[in-house]
């Protein structure tokens, strides 16, 4: 069974600060929210997504990683290292990440205070069942359960060009429903 591809999800990180750093093994901390819940994507796509207060409940964040640009051979920092801590408020996932005395470190430090880098990103799994779709004025996908929370990620563009397949045939599914209704109703009134 192969085994499901690891979506991410933008959010616009305008609250983003830093901070003097704790020790002079770090240059300095960042702090924000990496998921806001209940509001929507600022993603230019197929669909909006929200993140509901509970797609969080149960899930085990003592591994997640913090990278640059969701490259996992640019990492920022992680949980079970002590320099990542994660924090679920009414919010949404607030963290405080320590900034590594590296060229990479010093780089996003930098592009932060600068304003060049202002949002941040997860790469999660959702839970089988996760998530629903609805219609507004175009598709609304809501994640209410996350499977896996992976990594978060400082990031200058949306990662929406790299949706997964699963949500691709995920939304292909609610419109073809969508559409078999809509068939059906006009069938029964022309019945009628």
């Amino acid at each position: 069974m192969s085994e499901k591809p690891l979506e991410k999800y933008f959010i616009d990180g305008n609250d983003l600060e830093t901070r003097e750093a704790k020790s002079s093994d770090f240059i300095g901390q960042i702090a924000g929210y990496a998921i806001k819940f209940n509001k929507p994507s600022t993603a230019k796509g197929p669909f909006t997504e929200y993140i509901a207060q509970t797609a969080l409940n149960g899930v085990d964040m003592s591994k997640v990683l913090a990278l640059y640009g969701h490259d996992y051979d640019d990492i920022l920092g992680r949980v079970d290292a002590g320099t990542l801590s994660l924090n679920v408020d009414k919010i949404g996932l607030y963290f405080v990440l320590d900034l590594p005395d590296t060229t990479l470190g010093r780089d996003v430090y930098a592009n932060i205070k600068a304003g060049n880098l202002k949002g941040m990103s997860f790469g999660f799994k959702v839970a089988k069942g996760g998530d629903t779709w609805k219609r507004d004025d175009k598709p609304i996908r809501v994640i209410n359960k996350i499977d896996s929370l992976r990594e978060i990620s400082v990031v200058s563009v949306p990662a929406y060009d790299d949706t997964s397949v699963l949500v691709t045939r995920s939304l292909d599914a609610f419109l073809l429903g969508e559409k078999e209704r809509n068939y059906k109703a006009k069938v029964k009134e022309f019945l009628r």
